[in-house]
Order: C-alpha cells, then structure tokens, then sequence
C-alpha cells in the first residue's frame, strides 16, 4: 500500500515535508490534526500525539497492519530482520488478550455482554488471529 492509500482514508491531511504529513486521527475525536505519517525506505509509518494505538488507528479506517506490510518479514539464517519493533507488537498482543480476559471475566460472573463489548472481543481474536497467522501459527 502507499501513503497516498493511507491518507485517502484520513479527513484534513497536510504536507508538513518531503514524505511527511499530519491528519486528524480517526481513532478518536481530533479537532486538530494529531496524526503523523511517512512514507521511509518504502515503508509506511504513523504516530498519533494523542496515544492511539497503531492497531486502533488502523481499525478506524478499516485496515490492518496486513494491509501495509502485506509481505511477511523473511528471515534469513544468522539475521532476523521483522516488519515490526518487538515491544510494540508485544504491547499490543497484550492489551488484546486484556480485552479478552475482561470479557471472560465477565460472563463467568454471569452477566452477558452487551453488543459493542462482543463487536470488541470478536475484534481481539481477529487482531490476535492475525498476529498468529502472521507468523505461520495455525489454529483452528
């Protein structure tokens, strides 16, 4: 995907330099733009000032991180190069599996989810099924 792509799905895009832009995050309500993104060695990258994770940024204009980088990373004997920073991909598995204990937590109590809590959860499995398919773990 190109940054162009990206920035066709954000609302008050601006060019702020060679490669660069800030737009309003769809992830939350913005009444100024907060989002910076770049396109680097062919790689897009993104940062909301106002702490949205990548994955819910991504989610707010219906794409996944398999949507950018839709290669997976290739991993070569003495040298192991990924996509992805490691602590972020941990952090965001974490918050996910959150959601998912949350919820467990919940209806073991006896009371059932409401629409948007399910909506949330199926949402975790698919951001947790991903992250698994993305490297080669399947699951039934």
């Amino acid at each position: 995907m190109s940054i162009e792509n990206l920035l066709n799905r954000l609302d008050a895009v601006k060019r702020t330099g060679q490669g660069r832009y800030i737009a309003k995050c769809p992830a939350h309500p913005d009444k100024s733009p907060s989002l910076a993104a770049a396109e680097k060695n062919g790689n897009i990258v993104f940062h909301c000032f106002a702490g949205c994770e990548p994955a819910d940024v991504l989610a707010a204009i219906g794409l996944t991180f398999s949507d950018l980088y839709p290669e997976r990373p290739t991993y070569a004997k003495g040298s192991r190069s990924a996509a992805f920073n490691p602590y972020d991909v941990l952090k965001c598995l974490v918050r996910e599996a959150g959601i998912v204990t949350l919820a467990a937590a919940q209806v073991s109590s006896g009371h059932p989810l409401g629409s948007a809590d399910t909506a949330r959860v199926a949402l975790a499995h698919e951001r947790l099924s991903d992250a698994a398919k993305l490297i080669g773990v399947r699951h039934e």
